[in-house]
């Protein structure tokens, strides 16, 4: 019983170890950060999700992602697209994305363009839920 003991507290001392090498906040950034089904050099959208099946793009003017859901004064506003992550948190099964990247005309532009809102999904279940519920 006590080697158990042991065992789970060295899984646990060595996975924050980890966590604090690596430099991020948290296991949800370091996922996202790591991915392995997205290609970082890519320049345009859809070679950057080369592992996803799904992806959703949220339309500019009928989507909830870019709306304000509450403001909480100086320091803080929560958008729309929280309430997706939160959402997607708690009710997809598989591996899941959410990003914002600055596009024009599907090409990743950092001087000019416009923020979008993408969504990608690696099952069709979870994909098809999510366009059920906010689309």
């Amino acid at each position: 019983m006590m080697a158990l003991r042991l065992k789970a507290r060295y899984r646990v001392w060595k996975a924050k170890r980890k966590l604090e090498k690596s430099g991020y906040s948290s296991w949800r950034v370091y996922r996202h950060c790591r991915d392995s089904n997205v290609h970082y050099q890519a320049n345009r959208v859809s070679d950057y999700y080369c592992g996803y099946k799904h992806v959703y793009l949220a339309d500019r003017k009928s989507s909830y992602a870019y709306s304000v859901v509450h403001d909480y004064g100086p320091g803080g506003i929560r958008f729309g697209y929280e309430d997706m992550r939160d959402w997607c948190e708690s009710k997809c099964r598989f591996k899941y994305r959410i990003d914002i990247h600055r596009v024009y005309d599907d090409t990743f532009n950092d001087i000019g363009g416009i923020d979008f809102v993408y969504f990608a999904f690696m099952n069709e279940q979870d994909y098809m839920m999510f366009l059920l519920r906010w689309s």
